[in-house]
C-alpha cells in the first residue's frame, strides 16, 4: 500500500490539510470568545493559518501573532497583509513585546509542547491578558495521548527509520536528546503549571482522532516529529526515513492509530 503523497515537505501545511488535524482545529476555536471586537494574540502563530481562521471567525476583532521563525512571519504577512500585526518572539517574551493588559484572549494552536519553559511562558501570557482574560490551547503531544495498544507500531516506525539512517552513516544521536521536554507533559502538569500560574476556571476536555495514512505521512514530515525521532539527522532526510519506514509497515498491514488531543481553557483572575 502506497502512502506517499510526494516528497516530504518537513512542515506543517501538509498536516494542516488533513481533515482530522483541521477538525482539531475547530475545537479548539470554538474555545475563543467572539463579539466586541476581542484582542487576540495568536502566540506560536506560524505561517498565519490558526490567525486566518480566528479572523473568518470574527472580522472585528484586533488580532497580533507571534513567533520565533522570522520566515514563517514573512509568510502570515503575505497571507494577511494588514488584517493582523506580527512580531518576531518566543511565549516567554511576550510580557517584554507588550504592555500589560494587552490581550482579552491568547491563544497557543497545538505547539504548548514546544515551549521549553511552562511556568515562565505562563507568567508571561498572565501579564499580557486582562483581568478576566482567557487562554486556550491544545496538544495532541503530551504523555498519555497514545493508546497503549499503537505503541508498538510508533516504534516500529521510529525503529525503521533508525535502522535506515544506520545502513546510510549517518550520525545518529541518542534518542531521548533531540525529544523536547513539552512532549514528556502530562495533561496533569498542564492543569498544575495552570494553578502555579494563579490561572483560574480550568476547564479541560480530551478528544480523540485517528490517524490513519495521510494524518501519519504528514506527521512524518513536521520538524517536531522527525527531529524528535532522528536526532541529529538532517529534518529533511529524517522525514524521508520515516516516511519510508512507514510505508513498509503499510505494504505489511495498513492500519489506524488512535490519539488524543487535549484542550484547556482558563481565565487571568
Amino acid at each position: 500500500m502506497n502512502v506517499r503523497t510526494g516528497a516530504p515537505s518537513t512542515d506543517y501545511a501538509a498536516l494542516r490539510r488533513d481533515p482530522e488535524y483541521a477538525g482539531l482545529n475547530r475545537a479548539l476555536l470554538d474555545l475563543v470568545p467572539v463579539g466586541s471586537g476581542p484582542a487576540v494574540l495568536d502566540l506560536g502563530c506560524g505561517d498565519g493559518a490558526v490567525s486566518e481562521q480566528l479572523l473568518l471567525r470574527d472580522a472585528a476583532m484586533s488580532l497580533v501573532g507571534v513567533d520565533p521563525d522570522a520566515a514563517l512571519l514573512d509568510a502570515a504577512r503575505a497571507r494577511l497583509g494588514d488584517r493582523a500585526r506580527f512580531v518576531e518572539g518566543d511565549a516567554s517574551a511576550v510580557a517584554r513585546l507588550f504592555r500589560p493588559d494587552a490581550f482579552d484572549v491568547v491563544v497557543l494552536a497545538n505547539c504548548i509542547h514546544l515551549v521549553p519553559d511552562l511556568a515562565e511562558a505562563l507568567d508571561a501570557i498572565g501579564e499580557v491578558l486582562v483581568g478576566g482574560g482567557r487562554l486556550v490551547f491544545n496538544s495532541a503531544f503530551y504523555a498519555g495521548a497514545e493508546s497503549g495498544a499503537d505503541l508498538p507500531l510508533y516504534a516500529e516506525l521510529v525503529a525503521g527509520a533508525r535502522r535506515a539512517a544506520r545502513e546510510r552513516g549517518l550520525p545518529l544521536a541518542g534518542s531521548a536528546a533531540g525529544r523536547p521536554a513539552g512532549l514528556r507533559r502530562t495533561a496533569g502538569d498542564y492543569r498544575a503549571a495552570l494553578a502555579g500560574a494563579g490561572f483560574t476556571d480550568v476547564a479541560t476536555a480530551e478528544r480523540e482522532f485517528t490517524l490513519g495514512p495521510r494524518f501519519l505521512t504528514a506527521l512524518c514530515a513536521t520538524p517536531m516529529f522527525a527531529t524528535a525521532a532522528l536526532p541529529g539527522v538532517d529534518r529533511h532526510t529524517a522525514a524521508e526515513l520515516l516516511t519510508a519506514s512507514l510505508e513498509k509497515q503499510y505494504e505489511c498491514a495498513p492500519f489506524t492509530i488512535t490519539r488524543r488531543c487535549v484542550y484547556f481553557s482558563a481565565t487571568r483572575p
